[in-house]
């Protein structure tokens, strides 16, 4: 059931927007979360799709859904998908999918002007139209998207543990490869490919767009992923059964479009798949949500970065002009990409929400501050893969 903000705007709030109107299910909002999502901006893991199969999947935890409108007269201008929850006596909302996503962003459409009062008004009308709510929380947020400064920023912007690793690629007239890596690289990546070839057979890069490859190409990712996960010490979640309804669910809606909510691509060398990657797309973006590469005697000819090569053209081809690797500090991935700092908003609405804000802002500094130092995050490593391996046994 969707409720709306009647109230006037307080005198000298020139710039409050009337109505907000929070919506208790997917359904109630789809209208208006469509007519954002077609000029807004926002990043793939605010689009409708994506958090509708999340939620038929059944990767949301238990709590309420609060889909808060703000609208310019009668045009929806904004967007804050929220999920309320009740954690150690408080009520907190955070975004729907925060959980597994890579980023939150507030989504609005350009000509919006949105400032630290402005948000304040709105969340004290969704304060007054939900009931009990304690704090509202924003993680893992860039300090801009699609060329936009982030505006909640404005409010607080708390280092959060992850950085997002981010490039622009395109448009440019030749491959990205050829300026972004040094001659070197590009060499030995060439080179490995060529060897990759005379092991196993033709070396292509192919989009999935058929049940019976994505059957086929979701079952390598589930093996090569797991092996990776084993050594790295956690287990392999994407084998969990919510997450393959998901994977499963959203690519195969995705078959016919150019830039799905989601999608897979396979590295082939023969008929053996040697790396498989998936994505999501919302506008000209492109973000690498997770990927895998075989072990054995081709994981020595540079799967990845094959891969990677070989997806930058054709996303080029297709109008991508931006592209992220996700959050995790890994390597390879300043190949291609440079790290950028994420950050948290915590927004206390009562003196309760006080308290739990300082409560998570210290659980997310001390993530931060393993995650960034190499020593203590190692050593967390290794203190997770002993004890992987001691539940295994």
């Amino acid at each position: 059931m969707s409720v709306q903000s009647l109230r006037s705007q307080p005198q000298g709030a020139a710039s409050a927007p009337a109505p907000v109107v929070v919506h208790g299910s997917l359904a109630e909002a789809e209208a208006d979360w469509r007519a954002i999502e077609a000029t807004g901006i926002l990043t793939p893991y605010q689009r409708y799709d994506w958090i509708r199969a999340l939620l038929e999947s059944g990767l949301e935890r238990e709590g309420r859904i609060a889909i808060v409108v703000v609208h310019d007269d009668a045009r929806p201008v904004a967007l804050l998908p929220l999920i309320v929850e009740r954690r150690s006596g408080f009520s907190i909302a955070r975004f729907l999918g925060s959980d597994i996503s890579n980023s939150d962003w507030l989504a609005f459409v350009p000509d919006t002007d949105i400032s630290p009062e402005w948000l304040g008004w709105v969340l004290d009308e969704v304060r007054e139209l939900v009931g009990t709510l304690d704090l509202v929380c924003l993680f893992n947020q860039p300090r801009q998207w699609a060329g936009r400064p982030n505006p909640v920023l404005a409010i607080a912007a708390d280092p959060g543990p992850n950085n997002l690793y981010t490039a622009t690629i395109g448009p440019t007239p030749v491959p990205y490869i050829e300026h972004r890596l040094t001659h070197k690289r590009r060499g030995n990546i060439k080179r490995g490919e060529r060897r990759l070839e005379e092991m196993l057979g033709k070396v292509e890069l192919r989009r999935v767009t058929t049940s019976d490859e994505l059957d086929r190409v979701h079952a390598a990712f589930l093996a090569q992923r797991g092996e990776r996960f084993d050594q790295m010490g956690v287990g392999n979640l994407f084998a969990e059964a919510s997450f393959v309804r998901f994977f499963k669910h959203l690519a195969t809606e995705g078959f016919t479009e150019e830039h799905p909510a989601l999608c897979f691509h396979a590295l082939y060398a023969g008929e053996d798949i040697v790396a498989t990657t998936c994505g999501a797309f919302a506008g000209h973006h492109y973000s690498q949500y997770i990927n895998s590469t075989a072990s054995g005697p081709a994981a020595k000819y540079s799967l990845m970065s094959i891969l990677v090569a070989r997806l930058m053209d054709e996303l080029t081809t297709s109008g991508i002009e931006t592209f992220d690797m996700g959050i995790g500090d890994f390597d390879y991935k300043q190949d291609w990409t440079a790290p950028e700092p994420l950050f948290d908003t915590l927004i206390p609405l009562t003196p309760a929400g006080h308290l739990a804000a300082l409560g998570l802002k210290a659980s997310q500094g001390a993530k931060r501050a393993i995650k960034q130092n190499p020593k203590l995050w190692g050593l967390a490593q290794s203190i997770r893969k002993t004890l992987h391996n001691l539940r295994r046994r």
